[in-house]
């Protein structure tokens, strides 16, 4: 069984037509229908490990990612394999620099919706249509993404990890992928040319 958990801005809607389209969807707390509450990362991992019947394939995509490996990470007995995409080890200080997550925070604050756009803008050219967002919610989920390092929770990672990154993503780039692939034990990591933080959603999984 497969269950999927999406990025920031985005929702359940970003599966369709990629490889895990079939999936169970999950979405992040205030994005969508969510019935998820917890902005930090280590209870809503908890929270989504609840959610997962049986032993599955959990996918992640960007902040989705770290949340998947935190509850692969904590919940082995429900979580056969990780499938990243997009993943970083840490969001504020790998894949971007300190000063610029800062600076979009603050400004996330003073108008949520431009810099939700803008922000979708820096991940793709590609049209898709913004969610129901909570956002208060949706901007402390993304604080705590942008702060967490997942160096302890990779590093004690045993189950077998596929790593999906586009060679063009400008989010949390190749350097966040390879960054995480060094601390895991058992990974193997594909980089998609021409593909951005976005398209890599359309790649074909190995």
């Amino acid at each position: 069984m497969i269950y999927t958990l999406h990025g920031w801005s985005f929702d359940r809607r970003v599966w369709t037509g990629t490889p895990f389209e079939d999936g169970n969807h999950l979405e992040l707390p205030g994005h969508g229908e969510s019935p998820f509450k917890s902005t930090d990362l280590l209870d809503l991992a908890e929270e989504v490990a609840e959610k997962i019947k049986g032993r599955a394939t959990l996918v992640g995509w960007s902040l989705g990612a770290t949340v998947s490996l935190i509850a692969g990470a904590l919940h082995p007995e429900k979580v056969e394999k990780l499938i990243l995409l997009a993943p970083t080890l840490k969001f504020s200080g790998v894949s971007q620099p300190e000063v610029v997550v800062e600076r979009f925070l603050k400004k996330l604050r003073r108008d949520f919706w431009k810099a939700v756009k803008e922000f979708r803008a820096l991940c793709t050219g590609e049209e898709f249509p913004i969610p129901k967002l909570q956002p208060e919610v949706a901007t402390q989920l993304l604080e705590s993404f942008s702060r967490f390092d997942l160096s302890p929770y990779a590093e004690q990672v045993k189950l077998p990890v596929e790593i999906l990154v586009g060679e063009e993503d400008s989010i949390t780039g190749v350097v966040g992928a390879l960054s995480l692939l060094k601390k895991l034990k058992k990974a193997r990591i594909t980089v998609y040319p021409g593909r951005d933080h976005f398209t890599v959603l359309y790649s074909p999984s190995a």
